[in-house]
């Protein structure tokens, strides 16, 4: 049942029945930041809220640039890239595959997180990210940075988390900052993972280019045509 998604999720804690946990879940969350060194089998991030964190590589790493497979030779130090992994009992995280684009390195600025296309998917179809505009469990209205609104349905399914701590749905308010990763299913956006982000890491986001400035949240949304 979609309310599950509200249902406490104690830390440590197994699912609900029905939730699962997949690989893919960074004991919940994925990481966006920009590559600082490449050296000794791993990648450091400086991740938006201002915090760098060791990403430790395997022979399963899988790479990908602009939606295409990719090697770690073709990744360099100023770039922004999205990372998925699992984290053990230290809070090291190994990565799963590490996301990025063309023209996203320290010469080119790039397009940013929310332009759409490349290495991080299309906004609105492969993710959102936005301030909360309304909450009536279990939908979110999330005002994205080209000032469209969109409607998002949780389910069981989705992982909801603020920094390391899961949370419920109850946690979040208007007024938040969300990344929401997902995908499309039946011509609807379905969240998988939502992480609550500070002001301060938003401004971030925008200042290392991961999400368009000009547009920032507005009071006056437009209505998305595609949005029930």
């Amino acid at each position: 049942m979609a309310s599950a998604a509200a249902q406490s999720q104690d830390q440590g804690a197994s699912p609900p029945t029905g939730q699962r946990r997949g690989p893919n879940d960074v004991a919940g969350q994925p990481l966006v930041g920009k590559i600082t060194a490449i050296k000794d089998g791993a990648v450091e991030l400086a991740k938006p809220g201002g915090t760098s964190v060791t990403v430790k590589l395997t022979d399963k790493t899988e790479y990908r640039k602009d939606r295409q497979s990719a090697k770690l030779g073709d990744f360099k130090v100023g770039e922004m890239v999205f990372v998925r992994g699992v984290e053990d009992t230290n809070h090291g995280v190994t990565a799963l595959m590490i996301a990025g684009r063309s023209g996203n390195g320290p010469e080119g600025g790039g397009r940013g997180f929310g332009s759409g296309g490349g290495g991080f998917g299309e906004l609105g179809k492969d993710f959102v990210v936005g301030e909360v505009k309304s909450v009536d469990a279990p939908k979110i209205t999330v005002l994205r940075p080209d000032n469209v609104t969109q409607t998002m349905e949780l389910n069981e399914e989705t992982s909801l988390r603020k920094g390391r701590e899961s949370i419920t749905m109850a946690d979040i308010q208007p007024g938040d900052y969300l990344v929401v990763r997902g995908g499309v299913q039946n011509n609807a956006f379905a969240p998988k993972s939502v992480m609550i982000i500070s002001l301060e890491q938003w401004k971030r986001m925008q200042e290392m280019g991961m999400i368009p400035t000009g547009n920032a949240p507005a009071n006056t949304p437009k209505n998305n045509p595609r949005q029930p």
